[in-house]
């Protein structure tokens, strides 16, 4: 493998798998900091201090008044000081909704449909919307592979890239955009590596493939409802879980009837760094007030340690805004990285007249067209998800969730920008030479 021979490997992996790479990228970077899209464009989302927060007993009690005939599954925390609370709950008619409430006076604010800007990007970054599931992870994930590839490819070619971190020298045109690629991906090249790891992880985690070689501990079993027995009080559930785990410092409540059955699920962070919510957690039983969970870090070995830190790596919310913020810039640079890539293969192409070369490579537009088919197809997909599982039913049929004016504005806006991305995309591999010049 000489220099040619890398460069020839990265510029192959850039171009042939360039599109969806891009979307996924696209995608993942908004979905970083969607919760704080999500808290600009939903007015019932923000709330103005004022005091200290209600205890939790008294924020249920305002939406249970509100909601009498509804079943209130699950309590998100409020992420920042000027956040409502997140009320997850099941209307009558099969509808999932989001209530908000301040959480100084526990005053509910709103309703909003449980498709919002964190879920559309979640699910669009994740899988494109494909059903069954397991399409879509393992089509992402095999995404991270050839982002791993592309990157290491080019440190082989790049020569002592190690010394070139500050040598960025500005010129007019093409010239520019090589430097811009080239200076911004060893910046980059940390991201790089981190997301080819973590999105190929999540692919492989699916599979359950090292489940069979590491040891893994078997998912707690949801506690089956008696009908001979009463509820306790929400209140005594939460005090028996501030009892358990005082450290805890509490993202989400999931009340009784929901996916720990007839339990209280309270999760969290405690002392330990780089694990998701679910590993601190306590559930207690609704009917007998007993403790039947709680669960910390300690309680992990190195490779399921390693399952709950994917997700603060990949996310990069594990130092809140600040770290949201840092990894926000890195993604849309490497969303740049991508798009000036792609640029400088058709600039290479112009300069040699479209012929079929080493620098042209063969089926590059049966990839862009299959690239193109799987955005395409994501459209039904969506709908199909939005219908069956966010909206309400109308005699029997699922029905479009009726969404925000902010949260529709803001996806209108992103679909029609990436739109024209991936028109400016196909252009320039599809047709160079309409778009530049010697």
């Amino acid at each position: 493998m000489n220099t040619r021979r890398w460069f020839r490997v990265h510029s192959f992996t850039g171009v042939i798998t360039g599109l969806l790479l891009f979307m996924i990228c696209w995608s993942g970077t908004f979905a970083t900091l969607a919760h704080e899209f999500d808290w600009l464009v939903t007015p019932q989302a923000r709330v103005t201090p004022s005091g200290e927060p209600q205890g939790w007993a008294s924020l249920v009690a305002a939406v249970r008044a509100r909601f009498p005939d509804s079943q209130v599954k699950r309590v998100e925390a409020p992420l920042y000081r000027r956040s409502a609370a997140e009320f997850i709950v099941d209307r009558p008619r099969q509808e999932r909704v989001r209530v908000y409430v301040n959480p100084y006076t526990a005053e509910v604010q709103g309703q909003a449909s449980h498709l919002n800007l964190w879920r559309f990007f979640r699910s669009f970054h994740r899988r494109f919307f494909m059903q069954p599931a397991a399409a879509g992870v393992l089509l992402v994930s095999a995404f991270g592979i050839t982002l791993l590839i592309s990157g290491v490819a080019a440190l082989f070619f790049y020569k002592r890239w190690w010394r070139r971190f500050f040598r960025f020298k500005p010129r007019r045109g093409p010239v520019f955009w090589s430097e811009l690629h080239k200076t911004g991906g060893l910046w980059s090249l940390w991201f790089v590596v981190l997301m080819g790891i973590t999105g190929t992880w999540y692919g492989l985690e699916y599979t359950r493939a090292f489940d069979r070689i590491f040891e893994r501990s078997p998912p707690p079993q949801p506690i089956e409802a008696r009908a001979d027995e009463t509820v306790l009080p929400f209140s005594r559930l939460m005090s028996t879980a501030r009892e358990a785990r005082p450290d805890l410092a509490i993202s989400q409540i999931a009340l009784p009837g929901g996916l720990a059955g007839m339990a209280l699920g309270v999760r969290g962070q405690a002392d330990d760094i780089l694990v998701r919510d679910r590993v601190n957690q306590v559930a207690v039983d609704a009917y007998s007030g007993e403790v039947v969970l709680n669960s910390t870090a300690a309680d992990l070995n190195a490779y399921e340690r390693w399952i709950h830190t994917v997700d603060p790596l990949h996310f990069g919310d594990f130092g809140g805004l600040w770290s949201k913020g840092v990894y926000f810039v890195f993604g849309l640079a490497l969303c740049g990285l991508v798009l000036t890539g792609t640029y400088l293969h058709a600039r290479r192409l112009v300069r040699r007249g479209g012929r079929a070369g080493r620098h042209h490579w063969q089926g590059t537009l049966t990839a862009v067209a299959l690239s193109l088919a799987v955005l395409v197809a994501a459209i039904p997909f969506g709908f199909h998800e939005a219908r069956t599982f966010y909206g309400p039913e109308l005699e029997g049929k699922p029905q479009l969730p009726e969404l925000l004016p902010g949260v529709r504005y803001f996806l209108i806006g992103w679909i029609a920008l990436t739109a024209l991305l991936v028109l400016f995309w196909t252009l320039l591999l599809a047709r160079p030479h309409w778009l530049l010049r010697r």
